[in-house]
């Protein structure tokens, strides 16, 4: 009967998709793994910058201490001890040149913590990125390279008997099928289990289940077919049904 014949079609159709996705997941995985392997190169470029400014910022403490101490000898000499006015001058201007690397240090110090708070924030967003990649990876079913190169291999076969089939069809049911494939992702036929439309999960009525019997019974012409009235597919009844 033409359901039967429509009913394999669509089978083949949701193999041939099922199978391009497959590809499409399994060429996602590689690019998702590149993705990811680029992510832990820049992380790990992230984390030396960040032992770098760890590394300058103990320099610069070590540095600013000992400009304070010497700060305070100074100021300690200039108020003990007695000293000619030439030697309290250039005393002062010790200290005011200490003071000034101190300044000086206390900036590249402020911006060297500026700069580590900028690397861990990105050293975080990094690896949350790092986290959802390896998630989204995970996500996909893992194949090898063997089984990507059967699959891509039988898509050819696969198409050309659809096309076949579809050939073989009445044209006005050629038609239909077709525009509800568009419609429907490649399935447009849904089976009717206990008086229910399988895809809009509707109990059908008394006249569409009259119908669907006896317009299976009388053959392979398109207006035979019978279609769903609230969702608009293809009916194909299960034994049950048919009875």
């Amino acid at each position: 009967m033409l359901i039967d014949e429509l009913w394999e079609l669509q089978q083949l159709q949701l193999d041939y998709r099922q199978k391009e996705r497959l590809l499409q997941e399994l060429d996602l995985s590689s690019s998702l793994r590149k993705k990811i392997a680029e992510t832990q190169e820049q992380l790990a470029e992230l984390q030396s910058q960040l032992e770098t400014f760890r590394a300058e910022e103990v320099k610069i403490a070590q540095k600013l201490e000992d400009i304070t101490t010497k700060v305070h000898e100074a100021s300690a000499r200039l108020g003990k001890e007695e000293m000619s006015e030439d030697k309290v001058q250039k005393l002062e201007a010790k200290m005011k040149k200490l003071t000034q690397d101190k300044e000086k240090h206390e900036e590249a110090q402020s911006r060297n913590f500026h700069d580590r708070q900028n690397v861990d924030d990105q050293i975080r967003a990094t690896q949350l990125m790092a986290e959802k990649l390896r998630k989204e990876l995970d996500s996909i079913p893992q194949s090898d390279a063997a089984s990507k190169a059967a699959v891509k291999k039988s898509l050819p076969a696969l198409l050309k008997e659809i096309e076949t089939r579809k050939s073989k069809l009445p044209l006005d049911a050629k038609l239909i099928f077709e525009n509800l494939s568009d419609k429907f992702s490649g399935a447009p036929i849904a089976r009717v289990t206990s008086s229910t439309c399988d895809y809009c999960h509707v109990r059908l009525s008394a006249r569409t289940l009259f119908s669907l019997r006896n317009g299976e019974e009388k053959g392979s012409h398109a207006g035979n077919l019978i279609r769903c009235e609230i969702c608009g597919k293809i009916l194909y009844a299960g034994s049950g049904d048919r009875e």
